[in-house]
């Protein structure tokens, strides 16, 4: 909903390759989805309008994937006295891979860390912006997601990758804190908080054995930075300009515990 409440069509493009990206982190193809369209009044023209450019934002990119949208349903009219709901686009979406092997969304501790894909160029619809105020546009997506999204699968299955994890919601910090484990660590250095905190999906943190044929898949596709080197202390060193903050994964998992005491 903070992506399509910034820009409904982007944002629904987004969620679109969002999804995409995350099963090609695992080396697989996107194959098909289904959708939930969820949305307030249509009677009112501001209403109807962000929900129309939800259904073309998710028709567009599916069409760019070639993943048909084989089923699914729409809820409308949910208005409250606080007024509508965003246009939210729900999607569900599945892909198939020779075999089952995957690399893991958690350090090995033993490689060099590289962000594959373009950082984006705003926060808009950004879990920064909605704890810290503020507005920005919403990020530009990549031109290419098809020829992405393969790119990403096929280097997600050389046994040189150790492990994958997509960039989306809450940005490049938390996806490398969801990395992290108690015996595997990362020595991370970014830019600014632009690029800490950019959700632009169709990005990837790669932990490889072998960067320099990450770099080579992905000329003229993407672009490839590093990051910095995977430890074995279970500790993410992460410097921004500065400034350096340490967390461990004793610390990530008591604030992942919010989540299930929530729905006690």
């Amino acid at each position: 909903p903070n992506w399509t409440t910034a820009d409904p069509h982007g944002g629904a493009r987004a969620v679109a390759l969002e999804n995409a990206t995350n099963i090609a982190a695992k080396g697989a193809t996107p194959l098909a989805a289904v959708n939930c369209l969820n949305g307030g009044n249509p009677e009112k023209p501001d209403v109807y309008g962000g929900f129309k450019s939800i259904v073309d934002g998710l028709a567009e990119m599916c069409a760019d994937l070639s993943t048909p949208v084989v089923g699914g349903n729409v809820s409308l009219y949910n208005d409250s006295e606080a007024g509508p709901i965003p246009p939210t686009p729900t999607l569900a979406m599945v892909g198939t891979k020779a075999g089952y092997d995957a690399p893991p969304a958690a350090l090995s501790g033993e490689g060099e860390l590289l962000v594959v894909g373009d950082a984006g160029d705003a926060l808009g619809g950004s879990e920064y912006l909605a704890a810290m105020g503020g507005s920005d546009a919403f990020p530009t997506l990549p031109e290419n997601p098809s020829e992405l999204v393969a790119t990403i699968a096929e280097v997600a299955r050389r046994e040189s990758t150790l492990s994958t994890h997509d960039v989306s919601h809450g940005g490049l910090a938390v996806t490398l804190a969801e990395l992290l484990t108690a015996e595997a660590g990362a020595d991370v250095a970014v830019d600014d908080a632009v690029a800490l905190f950019d959700e632009t999906p169709g990005r990837v943190v790669i932990e490889t054995t072998d960067p320099e044929s990450v770099r080579d898949a992905f000329d003229g596709v993407a672009a490839v930075e590093s990051l910095g080197t995977a430890t074995d202390d279970g500790v993410l060193s992460l410097t921004v300009g500065d400034e350096t903050v340490e967390l461990d994964a004793e610390a990530v998992a008591e604030l992942r515990q919010t989540i299930p005491e929530t729905l006690e």
